[in-house]
């Protein structure tokens, strides 16, 4: 779809306004705090960079320091279990890279991380608790008061673990400690830090978010961000590097276009390898300005399944943004 330069603009605005106007709606409950302040994006973020969100900080030292700690899996099933964190460490684990993202990220927003995980596959706990036939929820609960549900089915997704180090560092307060939940495809509402105890279940549940309106699904959109050149920077006229990164959650990304005239002609943009399936990717597109003036330039892509972003939703509420990110630049 072409916009018009008034069209252009008003999209801009739009994404000013939405994040203004959120307090009145539900996503004033969810205020992720992004820590990353570099324009530049790395490949791995360090976890003091890595954004955060809960609904009421991290539970008390004694509580995720406890030697008592134990996770619980119970419910519909053959075996419950009961494992501290030393039983957990001992099992085989996976170490993989992970992107997450939250579902208040702004079209264009810092909200998303990337980073190394390590933990135990959750497929490997369920086949030991055996679920029974008819079981198809798993309820998951948090040292917080948090809690979310996830379908079975997921729990079985071979990039699902119940991870106990991020970067090589046993999780921080901030991220889990001791162990959180991952997801790959989710957003960060069901990736569930602080976990303690995981019900399987049948039939529907109402997490903390969803009973606030936000979608149970929570199932990634595919976002892309320029993060050079920046809204409103000033370009000399000369050859420039536009680049920035490409997310789909567990879906990879085919491509990325970038366009530089109001979204009236798009190009292919040069894409690096991710560090995993369920990792962002980078993508970067050489632009050779020939006139002097402001340009509009928007970049968009599409997932490894075909489905692209389009001019979708810019309103977080109630299940994540889709929207193309646009910027204007000027060239002196």
């Amino acid at each position: 779809m072409q916009l018009t330069r008034k069209q252009f603009l008003k999209s801009l605005l739009a994404d000013f306004a939405l994040l203004a106007l959120a307090p009145l709606k539900a996503l004033a409950n969810m205020k992720p705090r992004i820590l990353q302040t570099r324009r530049e994006t790395l490949p791995v973020t360090p976890v003091p960079e890595f954004y955060v969100e809960d609904i009421s900080g991290p539970p008390k030292a004694e509580v995720m320091r406890s030697p008592d700690w134990r996770l619980k899996i119970h419910g519909r099933l053959s075996q419950p279990l009961s494992l501290s964190l030393d039983e957990i460490r001992a099992m085989p684990s996976v170490r993989q890279a992970i992107t997450l993202s939250c579902i208040g990220n702004p079209v264009g927003g810092r909200a998303l991380g990337n980073a190394y995980w390590q933990g135990v596959p959750l497929s490997t706990l369920l086949r030991k608790a055996d679920p029974d036939f008819f079981s198809n929820r798993l309820i998951l609960r948090a040292d917080d008061g948090y809690h979310e549900s996830v379908p079975l089915k997921k729990g079985f997704h071979p990039g699902a673990m119940i991870a106990y180090s991020m970067n090589d560092q046993p999780l921080t307060p901030d991220h889990g400690m001791p162990v959180r939940l991952l997801i790959p495809g989710l957003y960060g509402i069901k990736q569930v830090k602080w976990l303690r105890e995981i019900e399987i279940s049948r039939g529907s549940y109402q997490g903390y978010w969803q009973k606030k309106g936000w979608t149970q699904q929570a199932r990634v959109h595919i976002f892309s961000r320029i993060d050079f050149p920046q809204n409103e920077d000033a370009l000399p006229l000369r050859s420039t590097e536009i680049k920035g990164i490409a997310f789909a959650g567990d879906r990879g990304i085919q491509y990325v276009q970038v366009s530089t005239d109001g979204e009236r002609t798009w190009f292919l943009a040069e894409i690096e390898k991710p560090l995993s399936p369920y990792s962002w990717v980078f993508w970067s597109y050489r632009w050779t300005p020939h006139s002097r003036g402001e340009f509009d330039i928007s970049v968009r892509a599409a997932d490894q399944y075909s489905g692209r972003q389009e001019n979708g939703s810019r309103d977080p509420f109630p299940s994540g943004v889709d929207g193309v990110h646009r910027i204007r630049v000027e060239i002196l």
